[in-house]
C-alpha cells in the first residue's frame, strides 16, 4: 500500500475529471504516475531520456540537459496540469522505474495544479531547492563523457519500441547514431528499415 495523500500524474491535457487506463509502453493498460510532485512536474512539456535526463542524487531529484538548448526545447513556452490522485487502486513494482505506479482501473481526480508555464515552474522548484538541473555542457558526478548511456538506452530501446528510437537519436545525438546502429548489428539486430544499414 502507498503510504501518502496523493501520487501525481501530469498531463498536457486540461480540466480531466477522470483518467482512463491507456496502452503505452509497456503495452498494458494503466493510469501512470508517480509518488513524487517534482518527477511528476518534469512530465510536463515535451522531455525524454534524450533531451533531458531525469535522475535521482542523494540531493534529491535532477535534469540533466544533454545538449545545448534541450531545457528550452522540452519545456520553454508549454503549460499543463499536475492531476493529484488517491493512491488505492496504484500498485508499486510494475515497471523497471521505482518512483512509478500504475493502476489497471480508472482513477477520479481529486485536485488539479494548473501549470501556465513549464519552464517557469521546473525553474521556481530549482530555486527552491526542489530540483537540481545540470545545463549542458555540464556532467553530473558518476556520469559517462562519452554518451554511452544514450547509445546503450538506444539500442535497448530500439529492440523493445522500434526503429523510430533511431530517428530521436538522428535528430538530437547525431554524433552517436554510428555507434547506436553498429552496436546493434553486432547483437545481430536485423533492421526494418534500409536507412540504417
Amino acid at each position: 500500500m502507498i503510504n501518502q495523500e496523493y501520487v501525481y500524474h501530469a498531463s498536457k491535457g486540461r480540466g480531466l475529471k477522470v483518467l482512463e487506463p491507456k496502452v503505452s509502453n509497456h503495452k498494458v493498460p494503466w493510469v501512470y504516475a508517480t509518488k513524487d510532485i517534482v518527477l511528476a512536474a518534469s512530465f510536463l512539456g515535451d522531455n525524454h531520456s534524450f533531451i533531458c535526463e531525469r535522475f535521482y542524487t542523494d540531493g534529491g531529484f535532477c535534469l540533466w540537459e544533454r545538449f545545448d538548448g534541450a531545457f528550452d526545447l522540452g519545456y520553454k513556452e508549454k503549460r499543463g496540469s499536475i492531476y493529484c490522485l488517491k493512491p488505492d487502486t496504484f500498485k508499486e513494482g510494475m515497471t523497471s522505474f521505482p518512483l512509478e505506479v500504475v493502476s489497471e482501473l480508472p482513477v477520479a481526480v481529486e485536485e488539479e495544479i494548473f501549470v501556465d508555464n513549464v519552464q517557469e515552474y521546473l525553474l521556481n522548484l530549482e530555486r527552491k531547492g526542489e530540483l537540481k538541473i545540470f545545463r549542458f555542457p555540464e556532467i553530473p558526478v558518476g556520469k559517462p563523457e562519452n554518451k554511452e548511456d544514450i547509445v546503450e538506452i538506444a539500442k535497448d530501446w530500439t529492440v523493445e519500441f522500434g526503429e523510430h528510437v533511431l530517428e530521436q537519436i538522428k535528430e538530437y545525438h547525431p554524433d552517436v547514431l554510428d555507434r547506436v546502429t553498429g552496436g546493434l548489428q553486432e547483437q545481430g539486430y536485423e533492421f526494418k528499415s534500409e536507412e540504417w544499414i
